[in-house]
């Protein structure tokens, strides 16, 4: 026997991984806990999944009887549909619970400093959360959505089962069972069901004896997959080298590991088979393993359901495996064509009309469509590109968006985390898109544009921000005037407006005035400042008092002056229309020409989506003439 070494490498674990999960001569075998699984994911990641075993060699994707039984155990049992409703249930209890506890907790003051208009407003979110959990529950738990998964697998298995003799191997096991589990021999001794205590050690004989008949002089590996963490069967590396100056401990929950199989195991596997190594690894590693392969090629991935079904969505683009397909590619592999953004020029004279590539009708796609649209392997090249290769890149997805082989709505993503993550694109992207847009189906560029200016006030599941992303709203803001964008701001006024947004402007209206007004104290004449009392947008409060100098908010900090210098109205006007995304041509320029300070503590308020007028204030509500 040979123990595993201390200090693993992990790039050369991935490559040659990724080398055996596509040879023709390698051998797999699926456990009950990926079957089982494979019975509850989605149709479409399940279909990936199938049809990539399937695509197997003939004969090399194999189920072991028992791993069958169990499977079959469970489906009478409805063990699949009792987990799922099981977590729903737990999940609901204890958001209930958080519920009932927070809400006896907080108070006005309390949810005023973190930005909620009060604990009225506050409770009112913690029902929607609570009823939106509910809501969420019912449809993962829709049971007619998956009355044919378990068919579907059924099927697999009875076109992939071994024939084993079962009695030798249970007789054996009889004999040796309680020794192998009492002495930690793998592999399965972590396995505490008495009722299925040697379950793992059955399949394990199966695969040997499966094995051991195998004829033929050609090398091939042996590759497990299992959902199960498999503890009592794997070696999991306390240090990974990553190429980097000294090794770092690994991470299997981000794929950063080199889990190789059990010494004793491997030391069992080579006396009885003919195979040069045996790997035990996860559906969700092995989705990795086929997604980045493609993609880090500029190819298209097959696997791109089952790998989202695979991970939770906020680890994905954390995943170690992204991160290595976007260092070890080269930029002429990794990236479509670079070309020169800027020679993406407009041909025609900026007052004149752009000539319409094509005039095929507009037709927004829905917000969940676009909510649902993942960009991370995008994103994430982007953020491991080196600094001198980023715009190449971007004009490479600009390349790849005109020529037809980069969908608009995930090019749109893609620029949405782009404006949200790097400063430079936050100022840049409109000037990007308007140099793009003569070279764009203009139904295409008005769903690319659609994605970005959504993201500015839902979020990844589709649901309402309370308070619009900055930078995406400012996006939205420059990018409005052009009348080329018309349809993208119709269908995000029919978005916000189905979700009951309040805000001080809603874009795609027209970009009709906005009531605003200003209140001053005269400061004495001979040009003195006069104190600011009070400023309104849509009849609602937004200056603000009590607001610490540390605050974004404070009036201070948003001017970047101090009270004694003062600031005149239009930059007043100009701040209160960036901080409230409102188009500052639509304020009144009324007082632009008054030198105008303000009291230290003072603050502008928030755009708050649930509030009357789209504002959250600490103000007092006082009617009378702001004039």
């Amino acid at each position: 026997m040979r123990l595993d070494p201390f200090v693993r490498d992990y790039q050369r674990f991935i490559a040659e991984l990724s080398g055996i999960l596509r040879s023709d001569e390698t051998v797999f075998y699926l456990d009950t806990s990926v079957l089982m699984w494979a019975a509850t994911i989605g149709r479409d990641a399940r279909k990936e999944f199938l049809a990539w075993c399937r695509s197997r060699a003939s004969g090399k994707m194999r189920v072991p009887v028992w791993a069958a039984h169990e499977l079959h155990r469970h489906l009478l049992r409805g063990s699949l549909n009792a987990n799922l409703k099981k977590a729903v249930s737990d999940a609901e209890a204890k958001l209930a619970d958080f519920a009932r506890l927070t809400t006896e907790r907080v108070d006005d003051a309390l949810c005023i400093s973190r930005g909620y208009a009060g604990r009225d407003a506050y409770v009112s979110d913690m029902q929607r959360t609570v009823q939106r959990l509910k809501e969420l529950g019912k449809i993962a738990g829709d049971e007619s959505a998956s009355s044919g998964a378990a068919d579907d697998v059924v099927d697999f298995v009875n076109e992939h089962i071994l024939d084993t003799e079962l009695d030798e191997i249970i007789r054996r096991i009889n004999e040796v069972g309680e020794l192998r589990y009492k002495h930690l021999m793998p592999p399965g001794y972590h396995d505490n069901k008495p009722e299925n205590k040697f379950g793992d050690v059955v399949i394990w004989e199966e695969i040997l004896v499966d094995l051991k008949d195998r004829t033929g002089t050609t090398p091939f590996d042996t590759v497990l997959i299992s959902r199960d963490e498999k503890t009592d069967w794997v070696s999991s590396a306390p240090l990974v080298y990553d190429g980097g100056d000294k090794p770092q401990k690994s991470n299997r929950d981000m794929e950063f590991d080199v889990t190789l199989a059990h010494p004793l195991l491997i030391h069992e596997f080579s006396k009885k088979t003919s195979s040069r190594s045996l790997y035990v690894v996860p559906p969700g590693f092995v989705a990795s393993a086929l997604y980045y392969g493609p993609t880090a090629t500029g190819q298209a991935s097959t696997v791109s359901k089952w790998f989202a079904a695979s991970h939770r969505f906020d680890v994905i683009e954390k995943l170690a495996t992204s991160a290595l397909a976007a260092r070890v590619a080269s930029p002429e592999t990794a990236n479509p064509a670079p070309v020169n953004v800027a020679a993406l020029e407009p041909t025609v004279a900026p007052t004149d009309p752009p000539t319409p590539v094509t005039a095929r009708a507009f037709l927004a796609p829905s917000l969940r469509a676009i909510a649902s649209t993942n960009a991370f392997s995008l994103t994430s090249a982007y953020a491991q590109a080196a600094i001198n290769l980023k715009d190449d890149l971007v004009a490479g997805w600009v390349t790849s968006l005109v020529s037809g082989e980069l969908e608009p709505l995930l090019f749109g993503k893609a620029m949405s985390g782009l404006i949200a993550s790097d400063t430079r694109w936050a100022t840049q992207a409109n000037a990007l898109f308007e140099q793009i847009a003569p070279n764009v189906e203009p139904a295409n560029w008005n769903v690319a544009v659609l994605a970005v200016i959504c993201s500015a006030y839902f979020d990844a599941s589709g649901e309402l921000y309370r308070t619009p992303q900055s930078e995406a709203a400012l996006f939205a803001l420059q990018i409005e005037p052009d009348a080329r964008a018309a349809p993208a701001f119709a269908a995000l006024k029919d978005f916000l407006e189905s979700a009951d947004a309040e805000l001080p402007y809603l874009p795609g209206t027209g970009r009709e005035k906005v009531s605003y007004t200003i209140n001053l104290m005269g400061g004495g004449g001979n040009g003195k400042p006069e104190l600011l009392r009070e400023v309104r947008v849509r009849g609602q409060p937004a200056l603000i008092d009590r607001v610490p100098e540390t605050n974004p908010q404070n009036l201070s900090r948003l001017l970047t002056s101090d009270p004694d210098k003062g600031c005149t109205g239009k930059e007043l006007r100009a701040v209160i229309a960036k901080h409230l995304f409102v188009p500052v041509e639509l304020l009144a320029t009324t007082w632009d020409t008054r030198k105008i300070t303000w009291s230290a503590d003072a603050g502008l308020a928030s755009v708050d989506t649930t509030s009357e007028g789209g504002i959250s204030s600490l103000a007092d509500e006082e009617d009378g003439d702001n004039d």
